[in-house]
């Protein structure tokens, strides 16, 4: 019977590392905070290109919400969380909140069609060297990152979301509310 088992074994262990993959390792650090950044200290700054080819700063959002993503084409949960994300940047925009996202070393071409298929409009910064990845210790797919008006970090969320759920929209709406009482 153990002889029959054998075939389904790298089967098993492929979809585990798929499962671990698109669902950020598992629900224990699904809402985690950024302690090994440090939660309400500035964001890392970083300056990348965008899918024409111009820097993008995370500074020049500075004043606004950031909902920074880190993503990958190739991530089932990240092409699952993509319209979720849109229609947030859509949202929200007027409100001061923006949704920037960084990819994962892919070519730029296959980038801007996956953005093309999908009708994505917000910004995304290329992180070909994947410098700004190993700053913002991202290790899987997908892993967002709250900033607030000021660039201080906020919160880190791992894995999949429904970034139109009520709760979120309502944080979101009071960190941008907050954030004009103070000055960026």
């Amino acid at each position: 019977m153990i002889k029959n088992l054998r075939p389904c074994i790298p089967v098993v262990v492929v979809l585990l590392l798929c499962w671990s993959v698109a669902w950020g390792g598992g629900r224990r650090d699904a809402n985690s905070r950024v302690e090994d950044l440090g939660v309400g200290l500035p964001a890392p700054d970083f300056t990348l290109k965008d899918l024409e080819g111009n820097d993008i700063t995370l500074h020049e959002y500075r004043g606004r919400v950031v909902v920074l993503s880190f993503w990958a084409t190739w991530c089932p949960a990240c092409r699952a969380e993509m319209p979720s994300l849109e229609a947030l940047h859509r949202r929200m925009a007027e409100q001061g909140v923006v949704v920037l996202g960084v990819n994962g070393g892919e070519p730029v071409e296959r980038v801007r069609d996956f953005m093309t298929n999908l009708r994505l409009s917000f910004p995304v910064a290329m992180d070909s060297d994947g410098r700004i990845h190993a700053r913002y210790h991202v290790r899987q797919y997908p892993v967002t990152f709250i900033v607030d008006r000021q660039g201080r970090l906020v919160e880190r969320h791992l894995g999949l979301r429904d970034w139109n759920a009520p709760e979120v929209v309502d944080t979101l709406r009071t960190l941008a509310e907050k954030g004009l009482e103070e000055k960026p």
